[in-house]
């Protein structure tokens, strides 16, 4: 099943930044059926999202991710993207830094819900992995 689209919003991809890697990892996002990202644990990253805005302006728009694992929320995050005008143009964001969890305790893989939200209104909800790798 392909992931939750939206008229007025449409995320491309996601780039990747981790330390040490010369080039990000591009995941694309639109017309993917699933997305899993592998990060090795105990590194520095950071994502830039790619997405445009069509049809209608688009208001506080923010980002939530909650990640979990076994059922259990791990940790969550909220970035606050903007208010854009529809255009053809692809819009990108930095996110903070981040950092994996490292050791092979925090190894495996993390199931994660992104919320897409202009103002009061949730626009789309994508599900996802996350795996911690070695």
């Amino acid at each position: 099943m392909p992931l939750q689209t939206h008229p007025d919003l449409i995320i491309v991809s996601f780039d990747l930044y981790i330390e040490g890697k010369d080039e990000p990892q591009i995941i694309p996002v639109d017309g993917q059926d699933e997305i899993h990202i592998a990060v090795p644990g105990g590194v520095k990253y950071y994502i830039k999202l790619n997405f445009k805005v069509k049809n209608r302006k688009l208001e506080d728009l923010n980002y939530k991710q909650i990640v979990k694992k076994g059922g259990v929320t791990i940790r969550t995050r909220e970035v606050k993207l903007g208010s854009y005008e529809p255009s053809e143009e692809i819009r990108s964001v930095d996110f903070p830094e981040d950092e994996t969890p490292g050791g092979w305790l925090m190894r495996g893989t993390y199931y994660a819900t992104s919320y897409y939200t202009a103002g009061s209104e949730t626009l789309m909800v994508s599900d996802w992995t996350l795996e911690i790798t070695k």
